[in-house]
């Protein structure tokens, strides 16, 4: 049988997200072409993997089967390059996915490569909803991710490192662009731009809300730089941490605190299974800088 362990790392992000567009966005490929790369694997095995209609994903019983064996045949190879990468550069390989700048990010990756000087280091801008697929398929060791809440899974170690509030992201020529800060009723007849959609961007803004706030998509960008692109365009607002004003300044953008909404905590994730004495090591450091940055003891 002619099988590629890209073909398992599409399959296992399927499976996973249960949501062909998120995934994906995450592999950073179109949802036409995993579908063809999911259907010429189906074709190899002979079974359908997945039920799917317009709403809904599952794993079928084989592909329920073949999953533990994917991740576990990926994370075999994924621990053979690794090895390679170590002996060939001459020292540990760390893959960090980046959602969002941010200051204290941008410290924790600085003082990781003082502390750690034998270590190759690849940086990978990630879409929003692409952390944790880009984990479970080795494209990445550790991610810096905001979100609401922690992803969870068994395959999964959350960090959280430190809370931040809200800001409002528009263009210089927004009527709110020069307010010292806005509440979410002022913006609820604005137009936003998401990521992959309405339902990625009501859970961002945790909704829903007992009055029946619903924002208005007209826009889907799978990185924030494209946020920044069309905000600064005038063409919509977005909602993003407040880490986002020292970690992606931008001409023609500017960032309004909001009040009412949840903070934001960023998260390092990791995978549960025997993580490198390196990404232990990054781990511990962005933990200790975390609360250095912040001035307390736990999530800022």
């Amino acid at each position: 049988m002619d099988l590629t362990v890209q073909q398992l790392r599409y399959f296992v992000a399927v499976a996973d997200e249960l949501h062909f567009a998120r995934a994906a966005q995450g592999l950073r490929i179109s949802a036409p072409s995993l579908s063809q790369q999911i259907a010429a694997l189906e074709r190899r095995f002979g079974a359908p993997l997945f039920r799917r209609d317009a709403r809904h994903v599952e794993l079928t019983e084989p592909g329920s089967e073949l999953l533990p064996m994917a991740r576990r045949s990926i994370a075999a190879l994924d621990d053979i390059v690794s090895w390679a990468e170590e002996r060939r550069e001459g020292g540990a390989v760390v893959r960090v996915g980046l959602v969002v700048g941010s200051h204290i990010g941008s410290t924790i990756l600085a003082e990781a490569a003082r502390a750690l000087p034998g270590t190759q280091w690849k940086i990978r801008r990630l879409g929003f909803d692409g952390s944790v697929t880009a984990l479970r398929t080795g494209l990445v060791d550790v991610v810096l991710a905001p979100a609401l809440a922690a992803p969870s899974g068994p395959d999964l170690h959350a960090v959280p490192l430190w809370s931040e509030g809200r800001v409002l992201v528009a263009g210089t020529g927004h009527p709110l662009a020069g307010r010292d800060c806005v509440t979410v009723d002022e913006v609820a007849d604005e137009l936003f731009v998401a990521t992959l959609g309405d339902e990625a961007l009501t859970d961002w803004l945790g909704l829903p809300r007992s009055d029946g706030f619903a924002p208005k998509v007209a826009y889907v960008a799978a990185t924030f730089e494209e946020v920044l692109d069309i905000c600064s365009a005038g063409l919509a607002v977005n909602i993003a941490g407040s880490g986002a004003i020292s970690g992606s300044p931008r001409h023609g953008v500017v960032f309004v605190p909001v009040r009412g909404l949840p903070d934001a905590t960023v998260y390092l994730l990791r995978s549960a299974r025997s993580p490198s004495a390196a990404v232990l090591a990054v781990e511990e450091l962005a933990v200790r800088v975390a609360r250095r940055e912040t001035g307390r003891p736990g999530p800022g």
